[in-house]
């Protein structure tokens, strides 16, 4: 068995899961069966490695496959925010909402109800996307390049963690994509969708989008305006 000190920087100390002893608020140790990579030794809290920003040592730099004996002292940062040029993501199975939220909102999220964990990370890896998911041992695979662990209960919530861990508030493009399929949505001549457009609709809006994936048509109805109010506290909130 070996003894490893952790100091936990800024808010990964939320993340820990029980076990291991507080020397202080932000200190803990753990007792661990052999010497282990960096990595592993913070992993072992819950902390996936996608949370964790930076590793050190008395000071110095670790990289995740360093190895770490007994005695060791690592001060554990967290994920500063990034932004991101071509966000691309994939939403586990449990975040179905979320999904269909942040496309909503313009950007390109993969999902699919029925992947399992394997599936979701081999999908994640092959089309190298980030990876949004609530559970932490698919973010622990070291396949897993780019993810961010969930951390609230509502969908709105969560849609602001993604654009603040992101910086992607400036980059929400409401009517971007279709929130069914991930389509891109392009604006359509009203003629052209005239047979598909309900009478009293009709009347009044000429602005219409159609998904160029499943064909669904989309219009600016009653209900935007509440979503826009919608969005627009996201926004605020992510900054």
């Amino acid at each position: 068995m070996i003894t490893v000190t952790l100091r936990l920087h800024g808010d990964l100390l939320p993340l820990v899961r029980g076990g291991g002893k507080h020397l202080a608020p932000d200190r803990l140790v753990r007792r661990l069966p052999a010497p282990t990579s960096a990595k592993d030794a913070v992993e072992a809290t819950g902390i996936p490695h996608c949370e964790i920003g930076r590793i050190e040592s008395t000071g110095r730099p670790l990289d995740m496959a360093d190895s770490v004996g007994d005695g060791a002292c690592l001060d554990v940062f967290p994920t500063a925010p990034q932004h991101l040029r071509e966000p691309r993501f994939l939403c586990d199975q449990h975040l179905g909402k979320l999904a269909r939220l942040l496309r909503i909102m313009g950007f390109d999220v993969a999902y699919g109800a029925d992947w399992s964990p394997p599936e979701v990370a081999r999908r994640t890896v092959n089309t190298e996307r980030v990876l949004l998911s609530r559970g932490r041992a698919i973010l622990m695979r070291r396949a897993i390049v780019a993810g961010l662990l969930i951390r609230a209960n509502g969908v709105d919530d969560q849609a602001t963690e993604v654009l603040q861990r992101f910086q992607l508030a400036a980059s929400v493009q409401l009517f971007g994509r279709c929130g069914l399929c991930n389509g891109q949505l392009k604006t359509v001549a009203k003629h052209d969708v005239a047979d598909r457009i309900p009478p009293l609709t009709a009347r009044w809006l000429d602005v219409y989008y159609l998904c160029d994936s499943c064909d669904q048509l989309y219009w600016e109805g009653t209900h935007v305006s509440i979503l826009r109010d919608r969005v627009a506290a996201i926004i605020s909130r992510a900054g």
